[in-house]
């Protein structure tokens, strides 16, 4: 069993249809056309829209290196569909739940099914207490796959939106780590 839970050496996860693995060099492309996509970037705080591959090395040379970020595949398959990860928060027990999917494969389960890896990887192997996250208020979809994970609400603020050019309504959610579990 491996015990070291670095950063440089996390885990590949699995579930009943997914293989989650480390993004890398190979998925240049991948990236750049998924959150690319209008659709996609303005759903997320920290992406620049336009969005090239400048961008996807910087997320594979500076995002991926500091933070538990996976690339969500097809078991089967190494193709990138989207990506998932917990942000640690600074000075704090706790880490932020932020993802991304290709349109291509909404509305199929893959991020409920990929998160609940993630999830269960944060309270589990890390003993984080509480896992945080957020959707924008315009994306109901996303509220969707963090109720179904036991996310509660929190709270409503304005975040940043890079793609966006400004600050944009956020239902801030946490799900807290279940005494004794």
């Amino acid at each position: 069993m491996n015990t070291d839970l670095s950063l440089g050496n996390r885990p590949d996860l699995a579930t009943e249809r997914l293989s989650l693995r480390r993004p890398n060099d190979r998925d240049v492309d991948a990236i750049v056309g998924v959150v690319g996509d209008w659709e996609v970037a303005r759903r997320l705080a920290r992406v620049p829209h336009p969005y090239g591959p400048a961008d996807a090395r910087f997320f594979l040379d500076h995002v991926v290196p500091a933070e538990w970020v996976w690339a969500i595949t097809l078991r089967g398959s190494d193709t990138l569909l989207g990506a998932i990860g917990l942000t640690p928060e600074e000075g704090v027990a706790a880490a932020e739940l932020g993802y991304w999917l290709s349109p291509a494969h909404w509305g199929n389960g893959i991020t409920t099914e990929a998160a609940r890896a993630v999830v269960a990887f944060g309270l589990e192997s890390l003993g984080l207490p509480v896992l945080t996250s957020g959707y924008f208020e315009d994306n109901p979809p996303s509220g969707r796959v963090l109720n179904k994970l036991g996310f509660v609400e929190t709270g409503r603020v304005m975040r940043p939106c890079l793609a966006a050019g400004g600050e944009v309504p956020l239902i801030k959610m946490e799900l807290a780590h279940p005494p004794g579990g």
